[in-house]
Protein backbone atom coordinates (compact mmCIF):
# COMPACT_ATOMS: atom_id res chain seq x y z
CA UNK A 1 0.00 0.00 0.00
CA UNK A 2 1.15 3.17 -0.85
CA UNK A 3 0.10 6.89 0.34
CA UNK A 4 0.04 9.85 -1.86
CA UNK A 5 -0.67 13.45 -0.81
CA UNK A 6 -2.16 15.62 -3.58
CA UNK A 7 -1.45 19.46 -3.73
CA UNK A 8 -4.63 21.98 -4.63
CA UNK A 9 -6.62 19.96 -7.48
CA UNK A 10 -8.81 23.23 -8.08
CA UNK A 11 -11.02 21.04 -10.69
CA UNK A 12 -8.07 20.32 -13.00
CA UNK A 13 -9.73 16.73 -13.42
CA UNK A 14 -7.59 15.99 -16.35
CA UNK A 15 -4.19 16.77 -14.99
CA UNK A 16 -5.76 14.57 -11.21
CA UNK A 17 -6.05 11.21 -13.73
CA UNK A 18 -2.97 11.65 -15.21
CA UNK A 19 -1.11 11.80 -12.31
CA UNK A 20 -3.18 9.24 -10.64
CA UNK A 21 -1.84 6.87 -13.90
CA UNK A 22 1.52 8.24 -13.59
CA UNK A 23 1.91 6.88 -9.85
CA UNK A 24 -0.03 3.65 -11.04
CA UNK A 25 -2.31 4.24 -8.08
CA UNK A 26 -4.57 1.27 -7.06
CA UNK A 27 -7.63 1.90 -5.60
CA UNK A 28 -8.22 -0.95 -3.67
CA UNK A 29 -4.72 -0.43 -1.93
CA UNK A 30 -2.89 3.31 -2.19
CA UNK A 31 -4.54 5.96 0.39
CA UNK A 32 -5.18 9.51 -1.19
CA UNK A 33 -4.85 12.29 0.79
CA UNK A 34 -5.77 16.03 -0.68
CA UNK A 35 -4.60 19.50 0.84
CA UNK A 36 -8.08 21.15 0.28
CA UNK A 37 -9.69 23.24 -2.68
CA UNK A 38 -10.45 20.54 -4.48
CA UNK A 39 -12.55 22.98 -6.84
CA UNK A 40 -12.30 26.78 -7.64
CA UNK A 41 -11.13 28.30 -11.26
CA UNK A 42 -10.20 25.30 -12.50
CA UNK A 43 -12.53 23.51 -15.63
CA UNK A 44 -14.21 19.91 -14.18
CA UNK A 45 -15.26 20.83 -10.92
CA UNK A 46 -17.98 18.02 -11.12
CA UNK A 47 -15.76 15.33 -12.58
CA UNK A 48 -12.90 15.81 -9.79
CA UNK A 49 -15.61 15.95 -7.38
CA UNK A 50 -17.35 12.92 -8.37
CA UNK A 51 -14.38 10.71 -8.82
CA UNK A 52 -13.37 11.74 -5.47
CA UNK A 53 -16.82 11.24 -3.66
CA UNK A 54 -16.75 7.84 -5.19
CA UNK A 55 -13.87 6.57 -4.21
CA UNK A 56 -14.87 8.08 -0.61
CA UNK A 57 -17.38 5.57 -0.73
CA UNK A 58 -16.07 2.98 -2.00
CA UNK A 59 -12.84 3.15 0.51
CA UNK A 60 -13.90 5.64 2.90
CA UNK A 61 -10.48 4.40 5.20
CA UNK A 62 -8.62 5.53 2.30
CA UNK A 63 -9.78 8.72 0.68
CA UNK A 64 -9.17 12.22 2.75
CA UNK A 65 -9.04 15.69 2.37
CA UNK A 66 -9.20 18.85 3.94
CA UNK A 67 -10.70 21.94 3.24
CA UNK A 68 -9.61 24.68 1.53
CA UNK A 69 -10.80 28.50 1.37
CA UNK A 70 -12.52 27.96 -2.61
CA UNK A 71 -14.60 24.83 -0.86
CA UNK A 72 -15.54 27.19 1.58
CA UNK A 73 -16.36 29.73 -0.44
CA UNK A 74 -18.33 27.66 -3.14
CA UNK A 75 -20.29 26.48 0.65
CA UNK A 76 -20.84 30.63 1.27
CA UNK A 77 -22.30 31.04 -1.96
CA UNK A 78 -24.35 27.92 -2.22
CA UNK A 79 -25.92 29.42 1.44
CA UNK A 80 -26.82 32.79 -0.86
CA UNK A 81 -24.06 34.53 1.59
CA UNK A 82 -21.39 35.30 -1.41
CA UNK A 83 -21.81 36.01 -5.06
CA UNK A 84 -20.62 33.54 -7.42
CA UNK A 85 -17.83 34.68 -9.04
CA UNK A 86 -17.05 33.86 -12.92
CA UNK A 87 -13.80 33.06 -12.36
CA UNK A 88 -14.06 30.38 -10.03
CA UNK A 89 -16.80 28.27 -12.45
CA UNK A 90 -18.76 27.47 -10.18
CA UNK A 91 -22.28 27.69 -11.72
CA UNK A 92 -21.41 23.95 -13.19
CA UNK A 93 -21.48 22.98 -9.55
CA UNK A 94 -24.80 24.86 -8.62
CA UNK A 95 -26.53 23.27 -11.38
CA UNK A 96 -25.46 19.83 -10.82
CA UNK A 97 -28.00 16.99 -9.94
CA UNK A 98 -25.24 15.61 -7.81
CA UNK A 99 -25.50 19.43 -5.59
CA UNK A 100 -26.56 18.25 -2.24
CA UNK A 101 -24.04 15.09 -2.44
CA UNK A 102 -21.40 18.29 -3.01
CA UNK A 103 -22.54 19.95 -0.37
CA UNK A 104 -23.07 17.15 2.32
CA UNK A 105 -19.55 16.24 1.31
CA UNK A 106 -17.84 19.64 2.13
CA UNK A 107 -19.69 20.36 5.10
CA UNK A 108 -18.33 16.70 6.78
CA UNK A 109 -14.68 17.41 5.45
CA UNK A 110 -12.36 18.87 8.38
CA UNK A 111 -9.67 21.13 8.16
CA UNK A 112 -7.25 19.00 9.56
CA UNK A 113 -6.10 15.50 9.21
CA UNK A 114 -3.79 13.56 10.95
CA UNK A 115 -2.53 10.04 10.62
CA UNK A 116 -0.90 9.04 14.13
CA UNK A 117 0.36 5.84 12.91
CA UNK A 118 2.29 7.18 9.68
CA UNK A 119 2.91 10.26 11.94
CA UNK A 120 1.85 12.84 9.17
CA UNK A 121 -0.56 15.74 9.21
CA UNK A 122 -2.48 17.70 6.72
CA UNK A 123 -3.67 20.97 6.32
CA UNK A 124 -4.78 23.42 3.46
CA UNK A 125 -3.09 26.92 4.68
CA UNK A 126 -0.97 24.97 7.21
CA UNK A 127 -0.70 25.05 10.79
CA UNK A 128 -1.06 28.11 13.19
CA UNK A 129 3.10 28.20 14.15
CA UNK A 130 1.55 28.92 18.26
CA UNK A 131 0.23 25.71 17.94
CA UNK A 132 1.02 22.15 17.99
CA UNK A 133 -0.66 19.65 15.93
CA UNK A 134 -2.49 18.22 19.28
CA UNK A 135 -3.65 22.07 19.85
CA UNK A 136 -4.65 22.59 16.42
CA UNK A 137 -6.53 19.44 16.08
CA UNK A 138 -8.39 20.41 19.10
CA UNK A 139 -9.81 23.96 17.55
CA UNK A 140 -10.76 22.11 14.22
CA UNK A 141 -13.19 19.17 15.96
CA UNK A 142 -14.83 22.84 17.51
CA UNK A 143 -15.48 23.75 13.25
CA UNK A 144 -16.10 20.42 12.39
CA UNK A 145 -19.19 20.67 14.67
CA UNK A 146 -19.82 23.68 13.83
CA UNK A 147 -20.01 23.07 10.07
CA UNK A 148 -22.51 20.05 11.11
CA UNK A 149 -24.78 22.49 12.70
CA UNK A 150 -27.40 24.13 10.32
CA UNK A 151 -27.32 27.43 12.55
CA UNK A 152 -23.97 27.80 13.59
CA UNK A 153 -22.77 26.83 9.77
CA UNK A 154 -24.88 29.42 8.58
CA UNK A 155 -23.66 32.49 11.30
CA UNK A 156 -20.09 30.99 10.07
CA UNK A 157 -20.61 31.21 6.62
CA UNK A 158 -22.45 34.73 7.05
CA UNK A 159 -19.14 36.40 8.38
CA UNK A 160 -16.15 34.33 7.43
CA UNK A 161 -15.01 37.20 5.08
CA UNK A 162 -12.96 39.26 7.18
CA UNK A 163 -9.09 40.16 8.78
CA UNK A 164 -9.99 40.03 12.28
CA UNK A 165 -8.65 38.41 14.69
CA UNK A 166 -5.53 38.11 13.45
CA UNK A 167 -3.41 36.31 16.29
CA UNK A 168 -4.69 33.46 18.46
CA UNK A 169 -5.61 34.96 21.88
CA UNK A 170 -7.14 32.86 24.56
CA UNK A 171 -9.80 35.42 25.51
CA UNK A 172 -11.47 34.88 21.72
CA UNK A 173 -12.64 31.19 23.16
CA UNK A 174 -15.65 33.21 24.93
CA UNK A 175 -16.14 34.92 21.72
CA UNK A 176 -17.79 32.28 19.36
CA UNK A 177 -17.38 34.08 15.94
CA UNK A 178 -14.65 35.40 16.30
CA UNK A 179 -13.11 32.10 17.56
CA UNK A 180 -14.32 30.49 14.59
CA UNK A 181 -13.76 32.91 11.68
CA UNK A 182 -10.00 33.14 13.16
CA UNK A 183 -9.89 29.22 13.08
CA UNK A 184 -10.81 29.36 9.40
CA UNK A 185 -8.44 32.25 8.67
CA UNK A 186 -5.68 30.35 10.43
CA UNK A 187 -6.01 27.10 7.87
CA UNK A 188 -7.35 28.14 5.07
CA UNK A 189 -5.76 31.67 4.18
CA UNK A 190 -2.72 31.81 5.95
CA UNK A 191 0.22 32.66 4.18
CA UNK A 192 2.63 35.33 5.91
CA UNK A 193 2.67 36.48 9.87
CA UNK A 194 4.77 38.88 11.90
CA UNK A 195 7.46 37.37 14.17
CA UNK A 196 4.62 37.89 16.80
CA UNK A 197 2.30 35.71 15.28
CA UNK A 198 -0.30 38.76 13.25
CA UNK A 199 -1.48 37.15 10.45
CA UNK A 200 -0.75 39.59 7.29
CA UNK A 201 -3.35 39.55 4.56
CA UNK A 202 -1.95 42.52 2.89
CA UNK A 203 1.16 41.03 1.27
CA UNK A 204 -0.95 38.35 -0.90
CA UNK A 205 0.91 39.23 -4.27
CA UNK A 206 3.92 40.09 -3.55
CA UNK A 207 7.07 37.40 -2.92
CA UNK A 208 8.48 36.10 0.37
CA UNK A 209 11.81 38.68 -0.46
CA UNK A 210 9.19 41.56 -0.85
CA UNK A 211 7.51 40.40 2.26
CA UNK A 212 10.14 40.06 4.70
CA UNK A 213 11.75 44.08 4.01
CA UNK A 214 8.33 44.73 5.63
CA UNK A 215 9.29 42.46 8.59
CA UNK A 216 6.33 40.10 7.40
CA UNK A 217 7.42 36.26 7.00
CA UNK A 218 6.35 32.62 5.85
CA UNK A 219 4.17 31.16 8.43
CA UNK A 220 6.62 27.99 8.49
CA UNK A 221 9.45 30.06 10.01
CA UNK A 222 7.95 30.34 13.39
CA UNK A 223 6.88 27.91 16.11
CA UNK A 224 6.60 23.88 16.14
CA UNK A 225 3.47 23.35 14.18
CA UNK A 226 4.37 19.75 13.14
CA UNK A 227 4.79 18.27 16.60
CA UNK A 228 2.11 15.87 17.85
CA UNK A 229 2.26 14.34 21.49
CA UNK A 230 5.75 15.41 22.03
CA UNK A 231 6.86 14.13 18.69
CA UNK A 232 7.88 14.94 14.89
CA UNK A 233 5.51 14.60 12.39
CA UNK A 234 5.31 15.65 8.68
CA UNK A 235 3.23 18.26 7.95
CA UNK A 236 1.74 19.03 4.64
CA UNK A 237 -0.02 22.19 3.30
CA UNK A 238 -0.94 23.90 -0.38
CA UNK A 239 -2.55 26.68 -1.21
CA UNK A 240 0.55 28.73 -1.86
CA UNK A 241 0.71 28.50 -5.37
CA UNK A 242 3.40 31.18 -5.60
CA UNK A 243 5.86 29.55 -3.31
CA UNK A 244 5.65 26.91 -6.14
CA UNK A 245 6.22 24.21 -3.36
CA UNK A 246 9.29 25.87 -1.98
CA UNK A 247 9.84 24.97 1.66
CA UNK A 248 13.05 24.27 3.66
CA UNK A 249 11.78 23.57 6.96
CA UNK A 250 12.15 20.24 8.25
CA UNK A 251 9.26 18.51 8.48
CA UNK A 252 7.18 20.61 6.91
CA UNK A 253 5.99 19.99 2.77
CA UNK A 254 4.87 22.30 0.52
CA UNK A 255 2.67 20.53 -2.10
CA UNK A 256 0.85 23.69 -4.45
CA UNK A 257 2.78 24.18 -7.92
CA UNK A 258 -0.26 25.87 -8.94
CA UNK A 259 -1.58 23.81 -11.76
CA UNK A 260 -4.75 25.70 -12.51
CA UNK A 261 -2.36 28.47 -13.10
CA UNK A 262 -0.79 26.29 -15.62
CA UNK A 263 2.10 25.42 -13.68
CA UNK A 264 2.03 21.75 -12.27
CA UNK A 265 -0.01 19.15 -10.66
CA UNK A 266 2.33 17.79 -7.57
CA UNK A 267 1.73 14.95 -5.09
CA UNK A 268 4.32 13.50 -2.60
CA UNK A 269 4.80 9.85 -2.45
CA UNK A 270 4.97 9.22 1.43
CA UNK A 271 6.75 5.79 1.66
CA UNK A 272 9.16 6.81 -0.96
CA UNK A 273 9.37 10.05 0.16
CA UNK A 274 9.26 11.75 -3.50
CA UNK A 275 7.63 14.33 -5.41
CA UNK A 276 5.51 13.62 -8.63
CA UNK A 277 4.13 15.62 -10.89
CA UNK A 278 2.42 16.64 -14.09
CA UNK A 279 2.56 19.47 -16.45
CA UNK A 280 -0.64 21.81 -16.67
CA UNK A 281 -2.71 21.87 -19.33
CA UNK A 282 -4.03 25.17 -18.40
CA UNK A 283 -3.48 28.91 -19.81
CA UNK A 284 -0.57 30.31 -18.21
CA UNK A 285 -1.47 32.73 -15.82
CA UNK A 286 0.86 35.05 -13.57
CA UNK A 287 -1.72 36.17 -11.00
CA UNK A 288 -1.56 33.88 -8.22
Amino acid sequence: MSTYIFGDLHGCYDEFTALLKNINYNENEDELIFTGDLIGRGPKPCETLNLITTLKAKHPARIHSVLGNHDLNFLAVYFSYHKAKAKDNLDVILNSPKLNDYVEFFKSTPLLYVDPEKKLAVAHAGIYPQWTIDEALKHTKVLSKVMLDPYHLKVLLANMYADHPDHFDEKMLSSDLNYWRFIVSAFTRMRLCSRDLILDYGHSDCSVTDAQKDNIYPWFNFGKPFEYKGEDFTLFFGHWAALNAQCDREHIIALDTGCVWGDKLTCYAFEKQEKFSVLSLQKKRESK
